[in-house]
């Protein structure tokens, strides 16, 4: 996983069902809160079950979260999506900087001095942008300006650009189509620059363009560096590119072409984009915090280039406890939680935190929501004082002590729990 920045590691994943072993009828699930969702079981494995929905759509579900007679089907019938033993191969090198799955994991994802250079050139650190008020709204235009810098067909090599980015595709595509993807690459280049958190990145006017590739299926994907079983993937170090699947960016195959799907969810991509916005803090941020903010960044509401920061708590909330907007995703955590402890939880390594798969996720997202949206004076003080620490390029360990802001951990976790039960969940501590 990881490219570790704040924010900096790769991919935030929907997960893909493992092959089918068995066709399962479609049925009722009901999760603690009482929420249903009506689908087929596609695969169970670990914590975690694959649910279809009649229009195709895959969601991924905390077992726990589960009512017993529901997880009892499951026990019934997990049997039946074991893996056959593979031959036995040697193992593949884990891809650098991949998030988003259990098994991803990158020890060299720390950006080095040249690179660092290289990505804030033209930053002028005398200016601060911490003291900016919170916007309301952001919007880009709807028509971004792209353009073609090159079209191979002998190396299936497209290449185009949009004022902050460089794509590079293995498929010829439309500057409409091209112009479409962008404006959601480009509205979170606003949204970061706009919001007081002061993101360098966007601030560097010499830093070269930020680098995406669009790959036509997801073999190429796969052969390119890309993860399995992820949707998309920020790869940091000295190759700060976020890579994503066609489908994954929206474009949809009609006939012998391709045109935009506006029916996509943005979260993966919003996710990715924010670990590649804030790659120059990577040796800095604590793995809760690194992909915490890319889920709390990839929630905000987001539509045809807009971001709506005055709903942001309720959309929050709908995907830590409940299945998310339309039951599409969701870390589906429930109303009565049982997370480690703080101390622990944010101590973690990249190995422990992702071998917590969903329930990981939504405690960093509930952790950084709570020093965003609740904490103090609810306006990410201590939030900002972390972002400055990191940049400062403290130690893990510094910036978790300027989150505790004087607070031992359990003075912290009466705190969070408290503001959570204010919004709707009972949380323990284990």
């Amino acid at each position: 996983m990881s490219v570790r920045s704040l924010f900096n590691s790769c991919v935030w994943f929907v997960m893909f069902a493992p092959l089918l072993h068995a066709e399962l009828e479609f049925k009722i699930w009901t999760n603690t809160a009482k929420h249903t969702l009506e689908g087929k079981l596609i695969s169970a494995a670990g914590d975690n079950a694959v649910i279809e929905r009649k229009n195709g759509t895959r969601v991924t579900v905390p077992i726990a979260s589960l009512v017993d007679a529901d997880q009892e089907y499951i026990v019934a019938h997990q049997s039946e999506f074991l893996p056959k033993p593979a031959p036995e191969t040697k193992p593949a090198a884990t891809p650098t900087g991949v998030s988003g799955s259990a098994s991803s994991y990158d020890e060299d994802s720390d950006v080095d001095s040249k690179v660092m250079k290289t990505m804030l050139a033209g930053y002028d650190a005398s200016q601060s942008y911490f003291d900016f008020p919170w916007p309301t709204v952001v919007k880009c235009e709807d028509q971004v300006e792209i353009t073609v810098v090159s079209e191979s067909d002998a190396k299936k090599e497209y290449i185009y650009e949009s004022p902050h980015f460089i794509f590079q595709s293995n498929a010829l595509m439309r500057k409409s189509l091209i112009s479409k993807i962008a404006l959601l690459f480009e509205s979170s280049y606003e949204w970061h620059k706009s919001i007081p958190l002061n993101n360098r990145r966007t601030h560097s006017k010499d830093a070269p363009k930020l680098k995406a590739r669009l790959c036509e299926s997801y073999t190429d994907y796969l052969d390119a560096g890309g993860l399995p079983n992820s949707a998309g993937v920020y790869l940091g170090g000295k190759k700060d590119v976020f890579m994503v699947p066609f489908k994954e960016a929206g474009a949809k195959k009609v006939g012998s072409g391709y045109m935009y799907d506006f029916s996509g969810d943005p979260h993966t991509m919003l996710h990715e984009l924010t670990h590649q916005m804030w790659a120059d803090v990577s040796s800095s941020s604590p793995i809760w915090l690194t992909e915490g903010f890319a889920e709390y960044m990839g929630s905000i509401p987001y539509r045809a280039g807009t971001f709506n920061y005055a709903t942001h708590m309720g959309a929050i909330k709908s995907y830590t406890l409940e299945y998310g907007k339309k039951d599409k995703g969701g870390r589906a955590l429930g109303k009565d939680i049982t997370m480690p402890h703080l101390e622990r939880l944010m101590a973690m390594n990249q190995p422990t935190f992702y071998s917590g798969g969903n329930n990981s996720y939504g405690y960093g997202l509930m952790l950084v929501t709570f020093f965003m949206d609740m904490d103090g004076t609810k306006d990410g003080a201590v939030f900002k004082k972390a972002t400055k620490a990191m940049q400062e390029g403290k130690s893990k360990q510094e910036v978790n002590k300027v989150f505790l802001d004087g607070r031992t951990y359990e003075e912290l976790e009466h705190d969070f729990a408290r503001a959570w039960r204010g919004a709707g969940a009972k949380v323990a501590f284990d």
